[in-house]
């Protein structure tokens, strides 16, 4: 898989300029505050570099790379329910990706996912999905599995009304105010939400209420210790408040995980995009990197395949994928 397979350039580099803009029209600096580490809750940590008016930090304590001091809760609200960016995300640049990612992204996900709970001894009945936006990844889960129940919690009243249409089940709403859902779930699935929620310590305790004893966790996450996001830093496009508050770090995923209680963490990285992305911003964009970058990308494709593979074997792949159980 490739980057432009999922995100194509010209629709994703109007869409990180339209969020340029928004991070400007949307939020005040002066009603920004401080925040511990995302993951930790160290308030411990070092100056990063600054990126459409957002500073980041990074962790003393657990590497966790995070926007601090941070806007208040209402304003991310209004952002992603008024801003161009946001609408354009939904209108203009998924409706022609939608089924690219079904066959590259989600297929795959559930085969995966359906291994995972295989190996877990788990027999998921309800399936739960945080932010389904408009029901892929469930519509391909209840065709490998009719037997399930399949619901979301998406907060998006357009996604929420797609999601509807398809036979799922919808609470809309987010998943911090979703207590009427508590203990629903055999398994629930997160997807690439928790960078843009701005405590990801209560959002994380909130999936482990939604949990049922016994049941399962599968969430995905960017996280500061891939290969790209490394190479190439401030200049990287996933860095791009306010949609991105947070790239918690491997180790920042563990301590989260078992402070919102729960157990069997297993963290893996099975990104397919590090180098294709680090050659593209290199190529595209004009971003300086390193001469070892420079070498790989000189080798071709063989090299940057097999290379990539060793991200993934070495937990280096910026693509995070985290299975995690609530004690019975």
């Amino acid at each position: 898989m490739k980057e432009s397979d999922i995100r194509p350039a010209d629709l994703y580099q109007e869409f990180l300029r339209l969020a340029r803009e928004d991070a400007l029209a949307f939020f005040d600096p002066a009603q920004r505050a401080p925040v511990p580490c995302s993951a930790c809750g160290s308030s411990r940590h070092s100056p990063a570099f600054s990126k459409s008016g957002f500073a980041f930090v990074e962790c003393d304590d657990c590497g966790t790379l995070y926007v601090s001091p941070r806007p208040a809760q209402p304003e991310f609200e209004r952002f992603y329910r008024d801003s161009p960016s946001a609408r354009y995300f939904a209108d203009v640049f998924f409706p022609p990706v939608m089924e690219a990612r079904r066959e590259r992204i989600f297929r795959p996900r559930v085969e995966r996912i359906t291994a995972m709970c295989v190996a877990a001894a788990l027999t998921p009945r309800v399936v739960l999905d945080i932010g389904g936006g408009n029901g892929i990844f469930l519509e391909e889960w209840k065709l490998a599995h009719p037997e399930s129940h399949v619901c979301t919690i998406e907060p998006g009243e357009k996604f929420a009304r797609a999601c509807h249409s398809k036979g799922i089940e919808v609470l809309q709403t987010v998943a911090e105010k979703a207590d009427a859902w508590a203990g629903r779930a055999d398994l629930v699935t997160c997807f690439e939400v928790i960078e843009h929620v701005r405590d990801a310590g209560v959002f994380v305790q909130s999936l482990f209420r939604l949990v049922k004893p016994g049941g399962g966790l599968v969430l995905t996450a960017l996280s500061v210790d891939g290969f790209d996001i490394q190479v190439l830093w401030e200049r990287a496009n996933a860095i791009c408040p306010p949609l991105h508050l947070h790239f918690i770090s491997l180790r920042g995923f563990e301590v989260l995980f078992k402070r919102a209680g729960f157990t069997d963490i297993a963290i893996e990285t099975p990104g397919q995009l590090d180098t294709d992305i680090v050659r593209n911003a290199a190529a595209e964009h004009g971003a300086v990197i390193g001469r070892f970058e420079r070498t790989l990308i000189d080798r071709g494709e063989r090299t940057l395949a097999e290379f990539q593979q060793f991200l993934v074997r070495n937990r280096l792949s910026s693509h995070c994928s985290i299975w995690a159980r609530r004690a019975p």
